[in-house]
C-alpha cells in the first residue's frame, strides 16, 4: 500500500486512462485481504478491537454515499424515474424517441444518471478511497508505522518538487515526455495543472510536522532544558530531524513555486485552525507559529524571486480576473445544474456531460469540473448525497478532533495525538482548498488524505492508554 501510495501522483495525479486500473485494483484487494488476516488474528478475541467515533461516522457516511451512487445506476420504470428526477426521465425520453426513429429498439427502463458509464468508474474510484482508509485503519495502528506512512507521503514530496524544479529550470515542463502546453513558467511536478501539485504538497506538509514532532518529543522529557534538548535532537534524532525540517521547507517552497493561491492560503488556515485547538498557551503558540510561518514564506520568496512565486498572484492584473471570472463560471453553472436534478443529481462523475445544459458565458471551453467541491457533488449527487457527505465529514472532522484535544484525549499515547494534530491539519486544508478548486477529482490528493485520514481514526487496541 506504501509503494502505491508513493507511486500514485505519478502518472498525471492518476487521471489518465492506463492509471484507472491500479487505483481502483491495489488498494480494494490490498483491502480485502489486511480485513481478511485482521479477522483472522482476532478470531479469538473479538472485543479486541474498539473502533473510533471518527472511524464509525466517515464509515456510516461512506457506504450510505456509495448507496447514493449506486441507486443512480438502477433502471427503474418511467413512472418512479420521473418522480425521483424529472430532468433524467425527460432526458432519456428524449433519446428513446431519436433511437425509436433510427431503428434502434430500447429499453423502456432508465437509470437516474445521464452516463451511466461515467458514473460507473466514479462510484469504483470512491469506493477505492473508502478502501485505502479503511486498510489504513486496519494496518497503521502503532506509531512506528505512522512514522513511516508520513516518511513516504515525505519522500514522494520531496521527488515531486525536485522534479517539478528540475524541468522549470530547464525550461522543459515536461512529465514522462508530455510537454506540459496548458500552463508555462510555474511548477507543476507531475501533475498538469499546478494547483493540484501544491495541494499535494500542502496536505504533506503536516506529516514533515509529524515527524519533527516526534524528534522532539523523543530527544527528551518536559523536564529537560531546552538548549539540553535541542542538543539531545541533535545528537539521537538526527535523522528525523533533518527529513522534517527538508520536507517543509521543500513543500512550502513548491507551493511558492507552483503559485497557488488557493493552496497557500489553504495552508495558512490548517495551520492556524489547529494551532488555536492545542491546549496551553494557545494566543502565544498561533501568533508564534504565525510570525515563524511569514518569516519562512518571506525568505524562500526573497531567495527564489517574487516574481516565480505565488505572491506575484496577489497583485491585481487584468488575467488574475480572467482566472477568477472563469472560476465563478464553473461554479454558477454547478449550481443551476443542481437546481435541475435537485434530488439524486446527474450522476457521479457526469459533470462535464451536465454543465453544458447551464453553461452561458465562455461556451469556447470544457468546464470539466466546478472549481467547488461542495457544489460538485450537489450537482452530481444531489441533495441527498451531498448532504449525507457534508454531515459525514463534518462530523468525523469534529469527533476526531475531540479524539485529539477533548477530556478523553489522554488515553491515547502522545505521538498517536500528534498524527491525530497532523491529520486534522492535513483535512483542515482539503476541506479550505476544496471552496475554490476540485482537487477532490484529482484522483492522488484525495486517495493520499484518505491514506492519513484512515491511519488517524484507527483502532486503539495497540496504543499504550494511561491507567488512571
Amino acid at each position: 500500500m506504501l509503494v502505491w501510495l508513493a507511486a500514485l501522483p505519478l502518472p498525471f495525479g492518476s487521471v489518465i486512462e492506463r492509471a484507472r486500473v491500479p487505483l481502483i485494483v491495489v488498494p480494494i484487494s490490498v483491502c480485502l485481504i489486511a480485513a481478511l488476516l485482521r479477522l483472522y488474528v482476532i478470531r479469538d478475541r473479538p472485543n479486541a478491537t474498539r473502533p473510533t467515533n471518527p472511524s464509525l461516522i466517515w464509515t456510516g457516511g461512506a457506504v450510505l454515499f456509495l448507496g447514493v451512487g449506486a441507486l443512480q445506476l438502477v433502471p427503474l420504470p418511467p413512472a418512479v424515474l420521473r418522480l425521483v428526477s424529472p430532468e433524467s426521465h425527460a432526458i432519456w425520453s428524449a433519446a428513446s424517441r431519436v433511437a425509436a426513429l433510427a431503428g434502434v429498439h430500447v429499453a423502456s427502463a432508465h437509470p437516474i444518471s445521464i452516463d451511466p458509464d461515467a458514473t460507473l468508474f466514479e462510484l469504483f474510484r470512491m469506493a477505492a478511497l473508502f478502501a485505502t482508509f479503511t486498510c489504513f485503519a486496519l494496518l497503521a495502528r502503532t506509531s512506528a508505522r505512522r512514522l513511516v506512512l508520513a516518511a513516504v507521503i515525505c519522500l514522494a514530496a520531496f521527488f515531486e518538487a525536485l522534479y517539478g524544479a528540475r524541468e522549470a529550470a530547464l525550461q522543459r515542463y515536461q512529465i514522462w515526455g508530455w510537454t506540459n502546453r496548458l500552463i508555462f513558467n510555474r511548477v507543476t511536478g507531475t501533475f498538469v495543472n499546478p494547483n493540484h501539485f501544491a495541494h499535494y504538497m500542502a496536505i504533506a506538509l503536516p506529516m514533515a510536522l509529524f515527524i519533527g514532532a516526534a524528534a522532539w518529543y523523543r530527544a527528551g522529557t518536559p523536564d529537560t532544558p531546552l538548549r539540553r534538548r535541542l542538543v539531545l535532537l541533535v545528537e539521537r534524532e538526527a535523522l528525523r530531524t533533518s527529513l522534517s525540517v527538508i520536507a517543509a521547507v521543500v513543500c512550502v517552497a513548491a507551493i511558492l513555486l507552483a503559485q497557488s493561491r488557493g493552496a497557500l492560503l489553504a495552508l495558512v488556515a490548517g495551520l492556524l485552525i489547529i494551532g488555536s485547538c492545542i491546549p496551553g498557551k494557545r494566543l502565544t503558540r498561533v501568533a508564534f507559529g504565525a510570525a515563524a510561518g511569514l518569516l519562512l514564506v518571506a525568505l524562500l520568496a526573497f531567495f527564489l524571486g517574487a516574481e516565480r512565486t505565488s505572491l506575484a498572484r496577489f497583485s491585481p492584473s487584468s488575467g488574475e480576473e480572467r482566472t477568477l471570472g472563469g472560476r465563478l463560471i464553473g461554479i454558477d453553472a454547478a449550481v443551476r445544474v443542481w437546481q435541475r436534478f435537485p434530488v439524486v443529481g446527474s450522476g457521479l462523475g457526469t459533470f462535464e456531460r451536465a454543465v453544458f445544459m447551464e453553461q452561458r458565458e465562455d461556451l469556447g471551453k470544457t468546464y470539466h469540473h466546478a472549481h467547488n467541491d461542495y457544489i460538485e457533488i450537489a450537482a452530481t449527487a444531489g441533495t441527498i448525497g451531498c448532504v449525507i457527505a457534508v454531515v459525514a465529514l463534518f462530523g468525523g472532522y469534529v469527533a476526531l478532533a475531540r479524539m485529539t484535544f477533548g477530556r478523553d484525549s489522554s488515553e491515547l499515547a502522545w505521538l498517536r495525538r500528534a498524527f491525530q494534530a497532523a491529520a486534522l491539519m492535513s483535512i483542515t486544508i482539503a476541506m479550505v482548498h476544496a471552496l475554490f478548486d476540485f482537487n477532490f477529482f484529482i484522483p492522488s490528493n484525495p486517495a493520499t488524505l484518505a491514506a492519513i485520514a484512515g491511519a488517524a481514526v484507527a483502532t486503539v487496541d495497540h496504543d499504550r492508554r494511561t491507567r488512571r
